[in-house]
């Protein structure tokens, strides 16, 4: 049994080597464009949250 995990983990070693790690300016591009993303669909959101709630009251008064 403590063969196959002492295997297991030399197999995990060799294919983290074999990993190509972003740089430093990839992750930060990636970070920046998550974060705008996000904020973009949350005023999206609330628009239509706004403009929804605005109706129905509209419509249920």
């Amino acid at each position: 049994m403590f063969e196959k995990v002492k295997s297991f983990l030399e197999e995990v070693k060799a294919e983290i080597k074999k990993v190509v790690w972003p740089k430093r300016r990839e992750i930060m591009t990636a970070t920046i464009a998550v974060i705008a993303f996000s904020f973009v669909v949350s005023i999206l959101l609330g628009l239509l949250d706004f403009i929804f709630s605005y109706g129905l009251e509209k419509l249920f008064r």
